[in-house]
């Protein structure tokens, strides 16, 4: 009884450690960083996608008063220029949402006092923006792209245990993955392409 309760911890480990380092190392992983202004903190995030249904909002989360700012955004070779407003905790400063598949370029200005802090330095970061997905079907997305993966590993864990249920968790795993694959990752893109109720998207959009 022990033994398939180990290769089923084993199995859940190594999905964590697969998706803690997915998203972490993606290419799609904010930029995030915190400073000090007279000892106090001053965290920001720099999204490289969004999702939202009417804006992008940028948050930089202060624990001093008297900061101030503008997010300078590039958008076909022309900059904007967006001032932040003081909310409780901090700034934030939005900017109206692209079409889908369309990309900006931007970073944050800071000043306080005499000094003025250029984030990132040097360099934009680039923005791409997409129509929202329901929450419903990052749920199903998820939920079958994980499952299908724990259920994968618990397969090849499954030597450990002689190949008892080798059969049963491969069946699962395809339905898992094939379901995903042909209903709803179709479905998550279709909403994240605005395709839904607009136009027919490319099969290779799709999948």
């Amino acid at each position: 009884m022990k033994n398939p309760i180990i290769l089923w911890l084993s199995s859940l480990i190594i999905v964590f450690l697969i998706g803690y380092v997915k998203n972490v190392t993606g290419k799609e992983y904010p930029i995030t960083g915190t400073f000090g202004i007279e000892g106090k903190k001053v965290s920001y995030k720099l999204d490289k996608v969004s999702f939202n249904k009417d804006f992008y909002k940028n948050i930089i989360v202060s624990n001093i008063k008297g900061v101030r700012g503008k997010l300078i955004w590039l958008k076909d070779n022309v900059q904007y220029e967006n001032q932040f407003k003081e909310i409780d905790r901090g700034l934030e400063c939005e900017i109206p949402k692209l079409k889908p598949g369309q990309k900006i370029k931007y970073k944050l200005i800071l000043s306080y006092s005499d000094k003025v802090y250029e984030i990132p330095e040097k360099e934009y970061v680039t923005l791409t923006f997409w129509s929202n997905i329901p929450f419903s079907a990052n749920v199903l997305n998820f939920f079958l792209l994980y499952g299908g993966l724990l259920m994968s590993i618990r397969s090849l864990l499954e030597v450990f245990n002689r190949n008892i249920n080798l059969k049963k968790f491969s069946v699962i795993t395809y339905a898992l993955f094939i379901v995903s694959i042909m209903l709803i990752t179709p479905l998550k893109n279709s909403y994240k392409l605005g395709a839904i109720n607009h136009f027919v998207p490319n099969l290779t959009d799709l999948i």
